[in-house]
């Protein structure tokens, strides 16, 4: 199903008259979760076996002129854009022109000496060691030499191939990368090879000073109410690690795609569909743009992003062939909650059951769990608790974690709730309530008891389904 003309305007105009006329579950979360969060507009879309299921907006797209938000709405996408760049370098292997294993050196000049065993494949899996974010002025215009060089000036957190961890810098090189090897920009290779032949009729690269019809506006709430996002540069805004607007009838169109397995070859999908590995052959729970988890008998894969004021999540059950695709212009917005959500409106069999505490808990692990949980909110963290964490990363990664957990009041309930084995980590899952609200804490402990992952997720309640 390739999304056209004359059924993109059919789309709209059901969507618009169906939202009109009455009010379902649907309409009463995204309603409670827009005032919870204060967030002005919300896009959602439900891809079923490869048949747009439902289509619906909410909300104001620009509070200032009163611009309702439209299922043909363009949102900045963030992270989930990954799934459109790692797409885009499989082309350019189908095109032969790239080989996934070999050295991203071999494509891309200026690369530093340190990253010389980094394959295009570990790039794409976040397992090159490369930084979490390329560490830049974000209110600077660099060109993709100089932004290089300051991602390439900076420590590895581990050798090539040793460990997972998300990267953000990883996938702006793989944008590099493409430009060098097509000799366009990866934006406009993408609305070539990509864009065009779906039907992705207003996905596009970020462009802040072009005249974009049907633009959102990102949001960020301070203590005086909303207010437009922070400027940044052009080059910031640019990058392969998501710099993409599109609405939700774009990712309808892409994700009918994945659900048809169309424009790539049987191989390459079965590429994408691949879990990362270790160079010991550990499989991590990624696939190249979806984190992978499982929710009672469904895997699922599921992406956030977070830009600009904007909050996007995309879900699938690859499975059940599912797909939910959540945006929205708050920052505070939940879209993961209305995304797994709306999965479980749409088939009760994926409402999972409500999680409750083990019973099996480590006492001492639960106890240094919590202590680091503490210690990030106090400030006073060091970097030795953490392995394969180079300075940058470690003082990013706690300082955004110091100011999410610091909103929320004291500490009372801390107790595991899973406790899977991946990436040749033990990953704790445990929960924390504060004053003001509930987190998942999902750390990943290496060989020698150090913290090799973390990260933390907000949740709506204590019993939030795994």
């Amino acid at each position: 199903m390739n999304i056209g003309n004359s059924m993109r305007f059919g789309l709209l105009l059901s969507a618009l008259l169906s939202t009109a006329a009455h009010a379902d579950p649907v309409d009463d979360l995204v309603a409670a979760e827009m005032e919870r969060s204060k967030t002005p507009g919300v896009a959602i879309a439900v891809v079923d076996e490869g048949r747009l299921a439902r289509v619906q907006s909410f909300g104001q797209a620009d509070i200032e002129h009163g611009v309702p938000v439209h299922p043909d709405t363009m949102f900045k996408i963030g992270a989930t854009g990954m799934q459109l760049t790692a797409a885009a370098v499989m082309l350019l292997v189908e095109d032969g022109k790239i080989e996934l294993d070999a050295p991203v050196k071999r494509y891309l000049s200026g690369v530093p000496a340190k990253w010389a065993k980094v394959t295009v494949r570990q790039l794409l899996d976040h397992t090159s060691g490369l930084p979490a974010t390329p560490n830049g002025d974000f209110r600077a215009e660099y060109t993709n030499a100089e932004l290089l060089d300051i991602i390439g000036s900076q420590d590895i957190n581990s050798p090539a191939g040793a460990r997972w961890r998300f990267s953000y810098a990883g996938y702006i090189v793989l944008g590099f990368m493409i430009e060098e090897v097509t000799g366009e920009h990866w934006t406009k290779f993408m609305d070539r090879r990509i864009f065009k032949p779906l039907g992705m009729q207003s996905a596009r690269g970020i462009d802040e000073m072009a005249i974009i019809p049907n633009r959102s506006t990102g949001y960020e709430l301070r203590e005086k109410g909303l207010r437009n996002a922070e400027w940044i540069s052009q080059t910031a805004n640019s990058t392969a690690d998501g710099s993409l607007y599109l609405s939700v009838l774009d990712y309808a169109a892409w994700a009918n795609a994945v659900s048809q397995r169309r424009l790539l070859s049987a191989k390459s999908w079965d590429i994408l569909a691949k879990k990362a590995s270790l160079g010991d052959g550990q499989s991590c729970a990624y696939v190249p743009g979806w984190s992978t988890d499982r929710q009672g008998k469904q895997v699922t894969w599921s992406q956030a992003g977070s830009w600009q004021g904007f909050q996007t999540y995309t879900l699938r059950y690859p499975g059940r062939d599912l797909t939910v695709v959540v945006y929205a212009n708050g920052e505070k917005a939940d879209a993961r909650y209305l995304a797994r959500s709306i999965a479980g409106l749409t088939d009760p069999a994926l409402a999972g059951a409500p999680a409750s505490p083990r019973s099996d808990a480590d006492a001492n692990v639960t106890a240094k769990a919590r202590a680091l949980i503490e210690a990030i909110v106090a400030g006073r963290t060091t970097q030795s608790d953490f392995v394969d964490f180079t300075e940058l990363d470690y003082n990013e990664l706690t300082a955004l974690y110091a100011g999410m957990l610091g909103e929320l009041g004291p500490l009372s309930d801390f107790a595991l709730f899973d406790r899977p084995a991946q990436c040749g980590e033990t990953l704790y899952r445990y929960r924390a309530r504060f004053a003001k609200g509930v987190v998942e804490i999902r750390m990943g402990l290496a060989s020698n008891g150090k913290v090799a992952t973390l990260d933390i997720v907000p949740l709506k309640d204590w019993n939030e389904p795994l």
